[in-house]
């Protein structure tokens, strides 16, 4: 079949969760069906066009000039809401219609709430699949509690319950919702009973990621991975940092922990540069180097949402992962076996103790952990759901397709 996928950044390159979840269907999926890529993105992404054309028939970009600090303005009083209103533009609107006209797609697949109003650009005759990495309601309710200025509790506030009331709305107007877990399922009925809904996990390029050899452990460290040029993520790396690694240090002297990733804010930066054992590797060519050499891979987050895909990388590379319990949500892993998940900062810090002392245990839930990976959240498994999915969606569609 050929699918035609709407993404609100360029899927490359991969250095943030919202890439990878667009980056590996293209992949898995490019290789029995015809795949098309329409996609907004900046001049530095447009060069990175070529790591996509192996997948593609046809790649398709446009760029967003909108400003930002505008966007979000409107997005107080206009819909699309909140950050949606940063991806919202008419003349995207017709450059898509154009890219369907010329295309022909079985499917159109839009990307997160942000690209959803553009189904009306959509012609009724094709099925049109909304994909939601996150429930976009559930974000905006817990930052509103997690915000701490108060022009940003005031915003957030102020946008959370029409975030709320546009997604129920816009739910509706899609052929199949496909969530990425239970928990954003319930979520999403909660709010649109009627809508069609689908639950396929985001999932983990287990080709890529994958155990390696020859790099030895270092004992006693500790690595959190991720991009931080979120405000929540930024918050719950400020707590991982100020609040929680102190306390582990002070009971494991040796201990170290290496944050890698993009977008570390500067009073982050300025703040670790005080704390002994922290080790800031900012963003990097390929993380998998600095997850095996680690002890043990700690995911803490106090606000979002959907999957985090870097809780399944470090399990797909046999690595021991600690999280707390929104850090994991979604995964369905056995605390214990597959993971250890500590709730709270003294089960945090304590269980973060016990595992730096016991390598054998750590190697028990790695184990653990890897299986369960390539059981439910690999690619080349899920890429099976997804096109029983469309096949499910086309079924009374006018477009005979043959998988």
């Amino acid at each position: 079949m050929r699918i035609l996928l709407v993404t609100p950044s360029f899927p490359f390159p991969l250095n943030d969760g919202g890439r990878i979840g667009y980056y590996n269907p293209i992949k898995y999926l490019s290789r029995r069906n015809e795949m098309v890529l329409v996609s907004f993105a900046r001049p530095d992404e447009e060069a990175h066009l070529l790591e996509l054309e192996p997948f593609c028939i046809g790649i398709k970009t446009f760029g967003r000039h909108r400003a930002a600090t505008w966007a979000l303005a409107r997005g107080l009083v206009m819909d699309p809401p909140g950050s949606s209103a940063k991806y919202w533009d008419p003349a995207f609107g017709d450059f898509l219609a154009d890219c369907i006209a010329t295309y022909k797609p079985d499917i159109v697949e839009l990307q997160h709430l942000t690209m959803a109003a553009y189904v009306k650009y959509v012609p009724t005759s094709i099925p049109t699949i909304l994909r939601e990495h996150n429930v976009e309601y559930k974000i905006w309710d817990r930052q509103s509690v997690c915000a701490k200025s108060w022009l940003e509790r005031a915003y957030v506030r102020t946008v959370a319950p029409r975030v709320r009331r546009y997604e129920g709305f816009v739910a509706n107007q899609f052929a199949r919702c496909i969530t990425v877990s239970a928990a954003d399922a319930r979520a999403l009925r909660a709010i649109s009973p009627r809508a069609e809904i689908e639950i396929i996990p985001s999932g983990v390029d287990t080709e890529y990621f994958s155990p390696l050899p020859g790099i030895e452990e270092e004992p006693y460290s500790m690595v959190h991975t991720g991009s931080f040029d979120w405000p929540p993520k930024q918050r719950s790396l400020w707590i991982l940092l100020t609040e929680i690694f102190p306390r582990i240090k002070a009971l494991v002297p040796k201990a170290t922990l290496r944050v890698v990733g993009k977008g570390i804010p500067d009073h982050i930066r300025r703040r670790a540069g005080q704390i002994a054992g922290v080790i800031l590797a900012g963003e990097v060519e390929d993380v998998r180097p600095y997850v095996w050499r680690s002890s043990l891979v700690l995911h803490y987050l106090e606000s979002g949402g959907g999957i985090a895909l870097k809780v399944l990388e470090a399990l797909a590379m046999r690595k021991a992962v600690l999280s707390n319990l929104l850090g994991c949500e979604g995964i369905e892993l056995e605390s214990g076996r597959d993971c250890i998940v500590a709730d709270g900062p003294d089960s945090f810090v304590n269980a973060a103790v016990d595992l730096l002392h016991d390598q054998r245990y750590r190697q028990r839930l790695a184990d653990g952990g890897h299986r369960r990976i390539l059981e439910s959240y690999a690619w080349s498994q899920l890429v099976y759901q997804f096109e029983c999915c469309y096949a499910g969606v086309l079924k009374d569609a006018p477009v005979s397709v043959t998988l």
